[in-house]
């Protein structure tokens, strides 16, 4: 195949993937810090809680993808970037001449996010009713005053909206890429372009559901707001009836201050007590609300875990130099057996165990418990994955000379089981790796073990 190139265009989208890296981890960063000011908007009463759980669990979801996002224009630009130099490499090898590579970049100049998990939107919230309100939703059964924060949800759901548009305009970087090697001629370059048009899909989907998410909050924002008006309404309807001559508002005020019920009491607390249908009538739309919203949110964190599984690969895309070997940028290998072969234990301790095997090693070495990964590849995702997100952590440690660097990583989902030696099995989405210095790999170092843990 006749091969054509002008390495700088791969400098060139590299520096495109860079941009978008960069803008896509001030937007993760911006957005985390924005949700921090939303706990407990929900409120904390039976209405909101079915709302609460699948927003809370949507919320994680989105800031989890789009930090994959954020690292998967690491992983691009840093395809592209090897690819170029490749090129140059070869050229200058078969022609004994130096060619142009329109620079290049450091690793330094990407970013990469662990943004703070939001907090629960669930939360107590003040009650804006006066002590006759309140007095008579008292004597309702079954009745809570929807407790959201109807301007904070609001709030949310603009934040939620400009994250989408925001995180739409990153396939801009994409098209920007694109445009440098679209018209190169190299067996690598179809390839690269298909992971571009990929990469640039998922920006779309996760924009939709940010967006989605955004919605749901506006929509259980305007729910609540109408329950609120509603039962204020009713509240005055009710308060001005009246019964034994006077109006239960002030009936209502006579027992409050201490005054005794009565006759007229009585009557106002069975006048109350019929209209207790039409009090749990505005209950039973807004959970509908609730549900409706709570769907919408569900299927916006399952979309953004499908994208989140496929944007996980562009972080560990691999690159084939001109020799045509397999190398992960970063250097290290992602095999297990690779690793074991210079050391380590992985594989042979920590992959495939059943749950006898552990509590029977966790008894016979006295250890708290002992743990294991599901299978090999789910091993080698959480090691990239926690090499990714601790990559300047490794490098000031290689930097510094120490022969041992220990990880302790939570990651938000689950890494294994562990068992302790009563035989107690626990999903975990912890996990712990060490790692030693050796000049038997590429990166300077190995995994010496790396297992889940609590």
């Amino acid at each position: 195949m006749r091969i054509a190139v002008e390495t700088g265009g791969f400098t060139s989208a590299a520096d495109a993937c860079r941009t978008g890296n960069q803008i896509s981890a001030l937007l993760c960063e911006s957005l985390a810090g924005k949700l921090g000011g939303y706990a407990g908007m929900a409120g904390d009463d039976a209405t909101s809680a079915e709302f609460a759980t699948s927003y809370d669990d949507g919320a994680r979801q989105a800031l989890e993808t789009l930090t994959e996002l954020t690292h998967a224009f690491i992983g691009l630009g840093r395809l592209l970037t090897a690819t170029g130099a490749n090129h140059r490499d070869a050229e200058a090898a078969s022609a004994a001449v130096s060619s142009y590579s329109g620079g290049s970049l450091d690793e330094d100049d990407y970013v990469r996010v662990s943004p703070t998990p939001p907090q629960s939107c669930l939360g107590a919230n003040p009650v804006s009713l006066g002590t006759v309100e309140t007095w008579i939703l008292d004597q309702v059964e079954g009745f809570v005053w929807p407790g959201a924060d109807v301007d904070l949800l609001l709030d949310a759901a603009t934040t939620w909206r400009r994250a989408g548009a925001a995180v739409a305009d990153l396939d801009a970087h994409c098209d920007i890429a694109a445009g440098f090697i679209e018209h190169q001629v190299s067996p690598e370059v179809p390839l690269a372009l298909s992971a571009l048009a990929d990469l640039r899909s998922l920006i779309g989907d996760t924009a939709g559901a940010l967006i989605a998410v955004g919605t749901a909050c506006e929509e259980y924002a305007a729910a609540v707001r109408e329950t609120h008006e509603r039962t204020r309404a009713l509240l005055v309807e009710v308060g001005r009836m009246v019964v034994e001559g006077v109006a239960i508002s002030a009936i209502v005020g006579g027992i409050t201050g201490g005054l005794g019920a009565g006759a007229a009491g009585s009557a106002a607390l069975a006048r109350i007590s019929a209209h207790a249908p039409r009090f749990h009538a505005l209950l039973v739309s807004l959970r509908a609300t609730g549900a409706a919203t709570a769907g919408r949110l569900r299927t916006a964190r399952e979309g953004l875990g499908v994208v989140r599984a496929r944007v996980e690969r562009f972080a560990r895309v691999r690159v084939r130099d001109e020799r045509g070997e397999m190398k992960l940028p970063g250097g290290w290998r992602t095999s297990l057996s690779g690793q074991d072969s210079v050391g380590g234990h992985i594989a042979s301790k920590h992959v495939g165990k059943s749950a006898e095997e552990l509590a029977d090693r966790a008894r016979t070495q006295g250890i708290k418990f002992a743990s294991t990964f599901a299978n090999e590849a789910d091993a080698e995702r959480v090691i990239a994955s926690v090499l990714r997100s601790r990559a300047r952590e490794v490098d000031e440690w290689l930097a510094s000379g120490r022969g041992q660097l220990r990880i302790d990583a939570l990651l938000g989902r689950p890494t294994g089981t562990s068992v302790n030696a009563a035989g107690d099995v626990h999903e975990v989405s912890g996990v712990r790796m060490i790692l030693r210095r050796t000049d038997e790999t590429e990166s300077g170092y190995r995994i010496h073990t790396a297992f889940p843990q609590p």
